[in-house]
């Protein structure tokens, strides 16, 4: 196994490592064999996030992890394998199957929890979306050709590349 990427809260890891597999195609898209896994070091669990999991974040209480896989954007609470598909990483309607796809990396958390800002990407252009981190909700897309991004202090305010965003205030839906 080999790392990719990790992320830390307190004492607990959650770690993105390469799983030995092969590469799978989608379409044009290729898959990286990943898995992710969480927890204390004496005891770390396998996150149930389906293909090329990848990218984990805590959420800033450490009660959730947030997961990219090709699916889409997993939540998981800290101490489960089992998580909840909040948001699809489906082709938008109307594009040409054969040309584009919808993959989903680099998931954060806001400095509130309520949102999960990550990076989107077609195969062409990247950019950001954020999202309900409960409900699965868009709240924000940003302009094509957004390769980064970073919470700043509050849950409003996002730098997505050289740009400084401004959220309007964020309410949840009641359910």
């Amino acid at each position: 196994m080999s790392l990719v990427n990790e992320d830390r809260f307190g004492s607990r890891v959650a770690i993105c490592a390469l799983t030995g597999g092969r590469e799978i195609k989608s379409g044009p898209r290729t898959i990286t064999p990943t898995a992710v896994w969480a927890g204390e070091p004496a005891a770390f669990h396998k996150l149930n996030a389906g293909v090329g999991a990848c990218d984990p974040s805590w959420s800033p209480d450490g009660k959730r992890i947030a997961v990219t896989s090709a699916d889409g954007l997993w939540i998981f609470p800290a101490q489960s394998s089992v998580g909840t598909l909040a948001v699809e990483a489906k082709i938008p309607v109307g594009e040409p199957t054969e040309y584009t796809y919808r993959a989903f990396t680099h998931a954060k958390w806001s400095p509130d929890g309520l949102l999960v800002a990550l990076l989107v990407s077609n195969g062409g252009t990247t950019w950001v979306e954020v999202f309900d981190a409960t409900s699965g909700r868009l709240f924000y897309t940003s302009p094509p050709e957004a390769y980064a991004f970073a919470w700043g202090n509050t849950a409003r305010d996002l730098k997505v590349g050289t740009l400084d965003v401004r959220l309007p205030l964020y309410r949840p839906s009641r359910r």
